[in-house]
């Protein structure tokens, strides 16, 4: 259910530090913030290096110019980051379940951490709000987890049905995550007419 806990401890202190330039980066945080809630605050800067991966070379460069590292597979991992609402299925011993919503069909081997899924969420069964890495062959949840609501007996019931659908047609990942879908631009505003006067 867990990384092993060096990768781990690499991962977060990495995680962590971008997230932290990445929230100065985007305008998110001032130096002279006094009172500032980091795990929203982390959340934010996932949220907007998901929307706009420019802000994570801000980051990465800011970074660079004081002298931190960022090493390799963290620059693999923050390019495979997806951020959205996941269906927490279910735990087996070695990983959690999570599954796709929306337009792409797909559930993942999810490993935690530090700390299991489970054991953040509390039990299994609910819409949550997570980002999604592919590190050390592995995919990973970031840990920045936000509850969308709590899945009852029929609705487990139908989501399991489909897991072992996903399973049989090769659309269970332990490894990669599917490609985010494309967003459609925003299409302009129409203007209405003036009528003559």
């Amino acid at each position: 259910m867990l990384i092993e806990a060096s990768l781990a401890k690499h991962f977060l202190d990495r995680y962590q530090t971008v997230l932290g330039y990445a929230a100065l980066a985007g305008g998110l945080v001032s130096k002279a913030d006094k009172e500032v809630n980091g795990l929203a605050l982390m959340q934010k800067a996932r949220n907007a290096m998901a929307q706009d991966p420019a802000l994570l070379s801000k980051a990465v460069a800011a970074m660079e110019k004081v002298g931190e590292p960022w090493p390799e597979d963290m620059q693999q991992a923050l390019a495979s980051l997806r951020v959205g609402h996941w269906v927490y299925l279910r735990d087996t011993t070695a990983y959690s379940v999570l599954m796709e919503t929306g337009a792409l069909e797909g559930a993942y081997a999810v490993k935690a951490l530090t700390e299991p899924l489970k054991d953040i969420m509390g039990d299994s069964g609910a819409i949550i709000d997570a980002g999604l890495l592919e590190f050390h062959g592995q995919i990973i949840c970031d840990g920045l987890i936000g509850l969308g609501a709590w899945l009852g007996p029929g609705y487990r019931g139908e989501f399991n049905a489909t897991l072992t659908e996903y399973r049989a047609n090769g659309l269970f990942f332990r490894d990669r995550l599917l490609p985010a879908p494309k967003q459609k631009a925003a299409s302009p505003k129409k203007r209405s007419a003036s009528k003559p006067k």
